[in-house]
């Protein structure tokens, strides 16, 4: 067991982080989860994903796993089944447009849930419906079944990605960027399906719960690789749309693509709260234009820590740092989910390196 700081001295460094203060260091906080938590707790994802016993008990010896050992600035972990619920991976849009998914076997136990494309050309594309969130259930039941072999309720319909990922999701990435530039009016057509699938499935789920959301986050990793002016045109007025109606109290956003070139919508246009940065993003030009404005987290590619030198390591590390920490505003993470394959010793010097540089007031070493 790693031994770290008391809950209150964690506490400490995520206020003065988030209010764009320096406390006594950086906080580090490393995104892990299902694939990471199968690899230190001896599974596979087929076990995670094909057995609903184990998809539940990764996740919950996961969360301890990760505290106890980690040793970075988490202040918790679950400690309850019942705070747990199942993990079907990214396939949220195969789902609800019941396209066919791929799922681990014995033969490929490593391999993660993806859709195969269903909306592969410009008259099936036109064809894509906004779906009914009962029929939704119903589908997703039926996946459970599928996975992991037996009888689940679902009391929910599965959340998707806002319209540009999505649209990935079911056309194919490669097509997406070809459509969006030789089908522009029918990816338009595709995209305004998509936002009003997004908010009715969303509606259906406050109105459910008798809950009103107030607090959204968008994963839209497609997104950062068009350029800024086919961002504008295809990304920023549907996303803008969806923060505004469900995000009232705080705004988030993961990228695992580009993120520079619009950073200033990010700031200026979504009002972000929190970004979460992917590894292929320039952090300089992200500590530029975000600083003092958002709080964000990431950069580091995880990659490093499979075979990478520790001088590697260590050069990764204070990039970040002391490109993005002065001043608050930051926090260390890796660029991304840490996925299976990641060394975990590699991991842990990582953070023992952010946890030693990124002390205030930081001092290039």
């Amino acid at each position: 067991m790693v031994k770290s700081d008391g809950r209150e001295d964690k506490l400490r460094r995520w206020v003065a982080a988030r209010s764009f203060e320096e406390a006594d260091r950086v906080p580090v906080l490393i995104n892990v989860g299902a694939p990471f938590f199968c690899q230190v707790l001896g599974y596979t994802l087929k076990d995670f994903y094909r057995n609903l016993d184990l998809n539940l008990k990764i996740q919950l010896e996961g969360s301890r796993w990760a505290y106890e050992n980690l040793g970075d600035d988490r202040t918790g972990y679950l400690k309850s089944i019942e705070e747990v619920s199942p993990n079907l991976g990214a396939v949220g849009e195969g789902i609800v447009w019941d396209c066919q998914i791929r799922l681990p076997s014995e033969e490929t136990p490593w391999l993660a849930p993806w859709i195969i494309p269903k909306f592969t050309t410009p008259e099936e594309i036109d064809k894509l419906e906004v779906p009914d969130p009962k029929e939704c259930l119903k589908r997703l039941e039926r996946h459970y079944k599928v996975a992991f072999g037996v009888e689940v309720r679902a009391e929910i319909p599965p959340g998707i990605h806002p319209p540009c990922s999505a649209a990935g999701s079911l056309v194919g990435t490669e097509r997406l960027y070809i459509y969006l530039y030789k089908y522009p009016d029918l990816m338009h057509k595709l995209f305004r399906k998509l936002l009003k699938s997004f908010f009715v499935l969303r509606d259906y789920v406050d109105d459910e719960t008798g809950r009103t959301t107030r607090s959204i986050g968008l994963s839209d990793d497609h997104a950062g690789y068009l350029s800024e002016e086919m961002y504008r045109e295809f990304v920023l007025p549907y996303n803008k749309q969806i923060y505004e109606r469900y995000g009232k109290e705080r705004r988030r956003l993961h990228m695992d693509s580009p993120t520079e070139h619009i950073a200033e919508i990010i700031r200026d246009e979504y009002k972000v709260d929190e970004l979460d940065l992917g590894w292929q993003a320039d952090i300089v030009k992200i500590k530029e234009a975000l600083d003092g404005k958002v709080f964000f987290n990431g950069n580091m590619q995880s990659r490093i820590l499979t075979t990478g030198t520790y001088q590697q390591i260590r050069d990764a590390v204070a990039h970040c740092i002391y490109a993005a920490a002065p001043g608050g505003g930051y926090y260390f993470d890796m660029g991304g989910e840490t996925y299976a394959g990641i060394d975990v010793e590699r991991l842990r010097y990582a953070i023992a390196y952010a946890k030693k540089i990124g002390r205030y007031p930081l001092k290039t070493m």
